[in-house]
């Protein structure tokens, strides 16, 4: 065990967040943190890392234990270029190569005696060990890996820090960490604003990590992906659950129901006992027994009333009638933008079709304009051309990620009125309280609630208005797992047609019945959840099952783009055998110079090959990033 948190406990002023909060973990174990927002779960990482103090308990780290928290961008610097924040984390073998060089040159100079020059070669022998168990030889091949997986694949790595937007920042931080290594990873919703390819690169990367990792999401199709272990907060204590994310709702519901029945029992136990007390307490022949009775009720261990007895958030929508059967037909659309006084295209020759009932995914690359292409069909945004229309009776609700359809001055409950003026107050709170804005809640100003309780209400909105159809732009990102998995149940129970854009691959499992990749180019449209997308994608010959409506190159420039990229992966893959033997060829001439011992004209000839090796190796990686750069181009 390489952590223990036992009986953690945290304050706010009066706010209890954290109570005999229990957790350990074990190298190599992978733990997701969940709960509701707010519950504690960030604070809980801070705490375990040091950044901030606990009330009572005890922390208990194995000796010498590294942590590796993800800082905010700013921990970066932002004089530095890319390759030179990433190469710090390894100054340590930077300093060994050096070292090595300076070695080198000794033994190559003229000057120096024979003895002087036997005892600088048997040092570099030994640096060259340290060197190589290091693992200096594999040391840029690494950084490269991370940071092409991170997204940086094309990158000018000479690029400065400070001309990275915001986002990229955030990567290039986490991608510093990850190169780190530390002993115990403490990630806080690593996956926001990551696209699918980094997304599913970082979940391979996580889950052959050989040390151990604590995370924070509300990905859960990422916490299905890399953890072993599942910790919820809950009510201000925490709950072990052996598994992954789809495994802690199975053992909940067993825990529920267990409980539930524990519950039950004791209830009517207490009761019967209760009963009993009353009736005898007063009489003198039963008053012994009765009071003894009362010891049993006094001393017993109440059962907790189990979790879901505790009002939860529940989504309901229902059409008020059908559209017909096409609900919505976009022929060879082209989507601009105003960048800056000029119109910047962000694609072209879209065409697709949605059928009445049908739940339609939209994805893409992060800016492609999925956002922009749903305010397009909405009416909001004007600057396009093409056709689309949607058919008839088709009645939409919208959701808006950004949250601007409501009154931030309104309080919840005059914003929930003013949809259903019809009701009374009780009918309204009743509504309200379904999505847990009970009490005081209602008299909040907009403008005061948290994101999901904007979600919550923008929900209520749509429902209300019971569409056959509704858009939906990102509708679980403000949500806690417990509302994402009521929106999962409602959505799958609506009888109308769904055209959303979403990030969350969980939720596109459960809803999408197709799926609309979204290109600078035009649309690939496939049939099936992502599961079936990734299938799909990852398997070419079965292009068949895919219905591909995009608006390509001509043929025979599709031809040379082909070529271009087999002539280009043929390379990229060449030069990564080069260099895995030039670095090998490397450790040989290392060991070589070892035991050339006094031979020093052999030791000179070694010398020079080293050279000329290490030049080769610094031409290959120039070809490599060379090549990678080309292939990462939008014509190849």
């Amino acid at each position: 065990m390489i952590l223990q948190v036992n009986n953690i406990c945290k304050s706010f002023g009066t706010d209890i967040i954290l109570e005999d909060i229990n957790l350990k973990a074990e190298q190599g174990e992978k733990i997701g943190l969940i709960g509701a927002n707010g519950a504690g779960k960030s604070t809980l990482l801070k705490i375990i890392c040091g950044e901030i103090p606990y009330d009572s308990g005890s922390i208990i780290a194995a000796k010498d234990l590294r942590k590796g928290f993800l800082k905010q961008s700013d921990a970066l610097d932002g004089s530095k270029t890319i390759w030179s924040e990433m190469i710090d984390v390894f100054s340590h073998i930077v300093d060994m190569e050096q070292e090595m060089r300076e070695l080198e040159n000794k033994m190559s100079d003229d000057a120096i005696s024979d003895d002087e020059r036997t005892k600088v070669l048997e040092i570099y022998g030994k640096r060259s060990e340290s060197f190589e168990k290091a693992g200096g030889f594999e040391l840029r091949a690494k950084i490269l890996t991370v940071l092409n997986g991170m997204g940086f694949e094309g990158f000018n790595l000479n690029e400065k820090i400070s001309n990275l937007s915001g986002g990229e920042k955030t990567k290039l931080a986490m991608a510093k960490l990850l190169l780190d290594e530390p002993d115990l990873l403490l990630l806080d919703e690593p996956t926001n604003h990551l696209d699918f390819k980094t997304m599913q690169w970082l979940e391979g990367y996580l889950k052959s990590y050989k040390k151990a990792v604590i995370v924070v999401s509300h990905d859960r199709y990422f916490l299905d992906s890399i953890a072993d272990t599942i910790y919820e907060i809950e009510r201000t204590k925490s709950t072990r659950y052996v598994g992954n994310y789809s495994k802690y709702l199975e053992q909940k519901e067993q825990n529920r129901d267990q409980q539930a029945k524990a519950y039950e029992l004791q209830q009517k136990e207490i009761k019967r006992l209760e009963d009993y007390v009353a009736r005898n307490i007063a009489r003198a022949s039963t008053s012994k027994s009765a009071k003894s009775k009362q010891k049993i009720i006094d001393k017993m261990e109440i059962v907790e009333r189990p979790s879901s007895e505790l009002k939860s958030c529940r989504f309901f929508f229902e059409s008020a009638y059908s559209s017909f059967k096409d609900v919505l037909t976009a022929e060879n659309l082209s989507v601009s933008v105003n960048d800056g006084g000029i119109l910047k295209k962000l694609f072209s020759n879209v065409s697709f079709e949605i059928k009445r009932g049908e739940k339609v995914a939209l994805i893409g690359a992060n800016g492609i304009g999925k956002s922009t292409l749903l305010k397009t069909l909405l009416g909001i945004h004007k600057e396009y051309t093409g056709r689309f229309d949607f058919g008839k009776n088709v009645e939409i609700g919208y959701y808006d990620q950004e949250q601007k359809i409501l009154d931030g001055s309104k309080t919840v409950l005059d914003a929930a009125w003013d949809l259903v003026p019809r009701m009374d107050e009780s009918e309204v709170r009743t509504m309200l309280g379904s999505l847990l804005f009970t009490n005081e809640d209602v008299f909040k100003k907009i403008d005061s609630l948290s994101g999901g309780e904007k979600a919550k209400l923008e929900f209520l909105t749509i429902s209300v208005k019971k569409p056959n159809t509704m858009i939906l732009d990102e509708p679980t990102n403000h949500l806690d797992l417990p509302s994402k998995e009521a929106l999962d149940v409602a959505l799958k129970e609506y009888n109308g047609t769904v055209f959303f854009v979403s990030h969350d691959r969980y939720f596109l499992n459960k809803i999408a019945d197709k799926i609309i990749e979204l290109t600078e180019t035009g649309v690939n449209i496939y049939v099936g959840n992502y599961d079936n997308y990734i299938e799909k994608k990852t398997a070419p010959a079965q292009t068949s099952n895919i219905t591909l409506k995009s608006g390509i190159n001509s043929y025979e420039e599709e031809k040379r783009a082909q070529a271009l990229k087999k002539s280009l992966t043929k390379k990229l893959a060449k030069t990564e055998e080069d260099i895995a033997a030039a670095e090998e060829r490397a450790q040989e001439l290392s060991q070589l110079l070892e035991q050339t011992g006094a031979d020093y004209e052999k030791a000179r000839e070694i010398y020079d090959e080293i050279e000329k090796n290490n030049k080769l190796i610094e031409q290959l990686y120039e070809d490599w990033e060379n090549y990678s750069e080309q292939l990462s181009t939008p014509d190849v």
